[in-house]
């Protein structure tokens, strides 16, 4: 940082060499010393000699290196902006090294904000890029990207095929070795889950405990696993990596903010009201947001939830759902309907739930069921089922929909009635062709029809659409 200090002050600060300098010097500033104003400055100063001079080149490195440091400072929307058109002018360029690490850093952004079906372009054409160019680093990475992509949408097969290659690449990545975990753990492979736990473990004993994104995402994704599973050994060692990212003046936020969904999230499976009160204050900035397939919203409504404030955590829920439906985030949605649902039937007053509260908790109990049904998220499903039992809702719910037809049944029916197909019905309601059909053929018996026109004029006759 000094040598680029220095060297500024000795050339023209007009010239096209200060305009390297300076794009050099928004990474320095804004990853290595936590200063975003700086690099701002910096970002301003390189981009307008980059504009004077016509230097398409500096132009695209500039905007490059500070879509990089939006990114680390959870400023989403400025890293897709300028790094669209970082790639458009890498292309133009035909520079594939530049656009193989703008779309990443474009692709991982708009996963943490929704934008799934975008993500998912960048994730491939990254790919396609880095198998080319047969950069070990930038393949991995791309490969982990695009296990990323299929892990939030619960592609739990697809997820494993780009991890298995990535680690072949990358043996002891703990990028790679953290979702692979997850997704054993999501998907019922509770011993295969264990393993790469291990390796996570010892790949980042190898680290030094710098604020960096390795070491903090282990803070977090070891909380997530234990939610997961319900094994609380290696909490301990997730509290200290936290502490230990927070206690650093130039972590990013990014950084810190993955620290602090670990310490949220250890907070919530220990009923700790005082540390669910710390750390619910810290993570309200950043609602809407997604970090490794979890969504900030859910966490909150959990944090809330062991604060006592049940108002505040329906709120929370009920944006969790309606941001993993736009996304297509299947597994998280699954999650947060069952967490929804056990809250609403948790006996905290002394009573039993209301009537309204049990049957909303019932419709959640039954997309959270078929969900994990349909995703193969066996831990899940036993979670949803063990509620379910417990609320004994089979024996107290009076079906309030005619024919006995439960919510998403009618739900299901509208959707038909409006001439939609299967297809169409899965993906408005985020659930499978399979499970449409499963429903489209319980909704033909309760209601005694024998096709879709005819289910469409029961709809019309008892329903309104």
């Amino acid at each position: 940082m000094d040598l680029v200090a220095r060297a500024l002050r000795l050339i023209p600060p007009d010239s096209p060499e200060a305009g390297h300098l300076l794009s050099r010097y928004i990474l320095v500033l804004g990853l290595e010393e936590g200063d975003y104003r700086g690099a701002m400055q910096a970002y301003d100063g390189a981009l307008a000699i980059a504009h004077r001079t016509g230097d398409a080149a500096l132009e695209m490195r500039t905007l490059a290196h500070f879509s990089v440091v939006d990114y680390w400072h959870l400023r989403s929307q400025g890293t897709v902006t300028k790094g669209l058109r970082a790639i458009e002018l890498a292309r133009r360029a035909g520079d594939q090294m530049s656009e193989v690490r703008t779309r990443f850093w474009v692709a991982v952004s708009q996963l943490g904000i929704g934008e799934s079906r975008e993500a998912q372009i960048h994730a491939s054409a990254m790919l396609s890029l880095a198998e080319r160019l047969h950069d070990r680093y930038w393949l991995a990475t791309a490969l982990w990207l695009n296990e990323r992509v299929s892990m939030y949408k619960g592609d739990w097969h697809a997820a494993r095929e780009f991890s298995e290659r990535g680690l072949l690449e990358s043996t002891s990545d703990p990028r790679l070795l953290a979702t692979r975990m997850i997704i054993e753990h999501e998907s019922g492979n509770k011993f295969q889950g264990q393993l790469f736990l291990e390796r996570l473990l010892e790949a980042v004993r190898l680290l030094t405990s710098e604020p960096r994104h390795d070491y903090a995402s282990t803070a977090s994704m070891v909380p997530i696993a234990a939610r997961i599973t319900g094994d609380t050994e290696y909490l301990n060692m997730a509290e200290g990596a936290a502490s230990t990212v927070l206690s650093a003046e130039t972590a990013t936020p990014l950084v810190a903010s993955l620290a602090r969904l670990g310490l949220a999230l250890i907070a919530v499976l220990r009923s700790d009201a005082h540390g669910a009160k710390e750390q619910y204050a810290s993570l309200g900035s950043i609602t809407g947001s997604y970090f490794i397939g979890l969504s900030v919203d859910r966490v909150l409504g959990l944090l809330a939830q062991t604060m006592g404030d049940s108002e505040q955590a329906v709120t929370h829920f009920e944006n969790c759902m309606a941001g993993c439906r736009n996304a297509g985030y299947r597994p998280e949605l699954a999650w947060a309907c069952h967490d929804y649902a056990n809250m609403l039937l948790a006996d905290e007053r002394g009573r039993a739930p209301l009537q309204d509260d049990r049957a909303k908790a019932f419709s959640l109990i039954e997309e959270a069921l078929a969900i994990s049904t349909d995703l193969g998220m066996a831990p899940l499903r036993e979670r949803v089922e063990a509620l379910q039992d417990r609320a004994n809702l089979g024996t107290v719910r009076v079906p309030a929909y005619p024919g006995g037809m439960t919510q998403r049944e009618v739900e299901v029916l509208t959707q038909l009635a409006q001439g939609k197909t299967d297809r169409e019905i899965a993906r408005e309601l985020v659930i499978s062709d399979r499970t449409v059909q499963r429903h489209v053929s319980n909704i033909y018996a309760k209601i005694k029809v024998r096709n879709r026109a005819e289910a469409t004029t029961f709809a019309l006759n008892h329903l309104s659409t």
